[in-house]
């Protein structure tokens, strides 16, 4: 249907039934959440440092060296020299390529730090076959990589390098070079080697096990604070530019009121149907919304306390909601399209706080005012989800902008009167309603505002409640 300016259709009676798009991929949290971001560094935590992994292969090929050297000169064993050399050197050899390949103080992805130590564990099993198998004491260095794994790497990855492990420990159990020891020396029985191995075994499991807990509680602990220091600052800004509405509210009341009383009795004395008259009546209008926007800025806790505590029968359904918030804006000349994806007699129906009314506000304000001519809204709703997308036909969002959207005073109107102000407030306020604001650009020009909130945090019973 059409009604002033205002479209509405159903994409999903036109495609037949909604379908599942590729944002059902993204993750529906409860903005605010500790417990999420902790999830995701679980499932797949940063790399590692190449500088970190290059000194540790470097003391490990130094070390592998000198205990062949001290074998060799003091203990007089004949072992394979060219076979263990050659390992020995390809490490060496592998670490100076990436080490010129990379800045040493770059960050190795999750999947290239793997590789990294699974190459090390494949070296350590060489150089172990050829020097007694689990008989030779230096085979508890296997544990090594595994446990650089389990406090820096994934999950998937910390399991896979231990798979690998375990694998080369029971090749070795089984076939290995012997070390070629003097008559008289001690002969390790199979049940010693099976004894190792099982120690081997138990080792790699609890030591990556406790290791990936142990970083996996300080990840947590660490992105926690991170969060809240984020929103603690955001707090203070939102709060400091609520102390500047607060002054100018007051300091703006006084000159408005005069602009009122000017205009009004102008419009009464000018010629009825004249430019001037026009124009004096269209100065008084623009000057009373105004003062209604500074009556809404000077309205005080108590206030707000009271009007929330009487408008809980205020529910409307989300087509509806934005049906109410776009009459605002009509008078602009721009057209609003609102378009729906989802079963209507499951329409989500939530409470009209006003948080959702200015946030959404500011955004359809901003993109009305870019727009060439009209303004799109796309809504979708599923069981657990729901997505609004208001999109311009303008000119878009230039890309130094756009990663910095969000933040005070940053604003692609500089120069146009604009505080930069709109996108920080409205971000704000659909965070306090539970949603999740991200911008973007369309493929064929406009910009596009993308709001994910999930179902179950919007619409509730008790919109004050925590």
């Amino acid at each position: 249907m059409s009604n002033d300016g205002i479209n509405m259709s159903n994409s999903s009676e036109k495609k037949g039934g909604a379908k599942v798009p590729e944002y059902m991929n993204k993750m529906t949290r409860q903005p605010g959440s500790l417990e999420d971001p902790s999830d995701a560094i679980n499932q797949a935590a940063p790399g590692m440092r190449l500088e970190t992994l290059v000194y540790i292969r470097w003391l490990a090929v130094l070390g592998q060296a000198l205990t062949v050297v001290i074998v060799l000169a003091f203990f007089g064993y004949n072992l394979p020299l060219l076979p263990v050399a050659l390992l020995i050197s390809a490490s060496a050899i592998l670490n100076l390529l990436v080490s010129f390949s990379r800045k040493p103080s770059a960050r190795l992805p999750n999947r290239g730090a793997i590789l990294y130590l699974f190459y090390d564990i494949l070296q350590l099993a060489g150089l172990l076959y050829f020097t007694g198998g689990l008989t030779n004491p230096f085979s508890v260095l296997f544990l090594v990589p595994v446990t650089i794994s389990a406090t820096n790497l994934s999950r998937q990855g910390t399991f896979f390098l231990g798979l690998v492990t375990l694998v080369c420990i029971s090749i070795l159990a089984l076939f290995f070079e012997p070390l070629p020891l003097p008559a008289s020396s001690l002969v390790l029985s199979d049940t010693y080697i099976l004894a190792i191995w099982t120690a081997l075994v138990l080792g790699t499991a609890f030591l990556s096990g406790y290791a990936w807990l142990i970083a996996a509680d300080s990840r947590k602990m660490t992105d926690a604070l991170t969060v809240a220091r984020a929103e603690l600052a955001r707090e203070q800004q939102l709060s400091a530019v609520g102390g500047i509405a607060a002054a100018a509210a007051h300091e703006l009341g006084t000159p408005l009121n005069t602009i009122l009383l000017v205009s009004e009795e102008l419009a009464q004395a000018l010629p009825p149907g004249s430019d001037a008259a026009d124009d004096a009546a269209l100065l008084h209008n623009q000057a009373k919304k105004c003062a209604e926007v500074l009556a809404q800025l000077s309205k005080g806790p108590e206030t707000e306390r009271f009007i929330q505590g009487t408008a809980h029968h205020n529910f409307v359904a989300l087509d509806n909601l934005f049906t109410l918030i776009t009459e605002k804006y009509k008078e602009g000349g721009k057209e609003f399209i609102i378009q729906t994806e989802g079963d209507m007699s499951d329409i989500p129906r939530l409470y009209l706080s006003p948080e959702l009314r200015h946030g959404l506000g500011n955004l359809l304000s901003n993109a009305a005012e870019f727009a060439a001519s009209k303004v799109t809204i796309d809504l979708y709703w599923n069981e657990s989800l729901v997505r609004v997308e208001i999109s311009d036909d303008g000119p878009g969002i230039s890309e130094e902008i756009l990663s910095r959207l969000g933040e005070p005073y940053m604003s692609s109107r500089r120069g146009k009167g604009g505080m930069g102000l709109g996108v920080f407030i409205a971000d704000m306020l659909i965070k306090r309603s539970g949603g999740e604001l991200s911008f973007s650009n369309r493929a064929g020009g406009g910009a596009v505002a993308e709001i994910l909130w999930s179902r179950q945090r919007l619409e509730k019973s008790d919109p004050f409640s925590n």
